[in-house]
């Protein structure tokens, strides 16, 4: 292979490389984090509404948010599921950070009834979480996702400043943050299958 060649070949694979990001966050995510915003956007508002009911029991709460995450985790299956190939870097990299926010979520929801602290205290954590999850978007998807991690970390100053809100507060801006993302994702990959059929 001669110096032109190798050129050449190189400049080949730094492109598929560099595409390996948009393809994989292209594969049905804008269309689960559209319909994601607005099933997690209802159960935080559900979550405040039960509270303003004054709900004292723990499964209500529990109820609605097991129901809502295995349908949320089934939708990512049934849409993953008819994907060709195996999973890349930054795919794992997306289910690691989502798993572990919803993880993060848990343990931080069963610390904080085991300290006895009302469910009203965790509302402030899962945004204060939700920005680390979309800084660590951003560091593998781009610098705009960091405007969903703005977004959380301030809303969570709000939600401490209007705690009998909180929980309404975070449905608007957890819906808004992943309606935003999920159309961001949606607008490239069509930009991306128009571009492959002018080429």
């Amino acid at each position: 292979m001669n110096r032109e060649e190798a050129t050449k070949a190189l400049e080949l694979l730094r492109s598929v490389v560099s595409q390996a990001k948009d393809d994989t966050a292209l594969q049905n995510w804008g269309v689960i984090w559209i319909i994601h915003a607005f099933s997690n956007g209802a159960a935080f508002t559900a979550t405040q509404v039960l509270l303003w009911k004054d709900q004292q029991s723990r499964l209500p709460f529990i109820g609605l948010w097991s129901v809502v995450l295995v349908c949320n985790i089934g939708l990512i299956l049934l849409l993953k599921a008819r994907r060709a190939g195996a999973k890349t870097f930054i795919e794992n990299q997306i289910w690691s950070i989502w798993l572990s926010f919803i993880g993060a979520v848990m343990l931080t929801a069963v610390v904080n009834d085991l300290l006895g602290l009302k469910l009203l205290a965790l509302g402030p954590v899962i945004s204060v979480l939700s920005a680390f999850a979309f800084s660590m978007m951003g560091a593998i998807m781009g610098r705009r996702w960091y405007l969903g991690s703005a977004i959380f970390g301030g809303a969570s100053l709000l939600m401490a400043a209007f705690p009998r809100y909180q929980y309404l507060l975070l449905g608007i801006v957890w819906c808004v943050a992943q309606l935003v993302g999920g159309v961001w994702l949606e607008i490239d990959k069509r930009r991306r299958k128009l571009g492959a059929h002018l080429v």
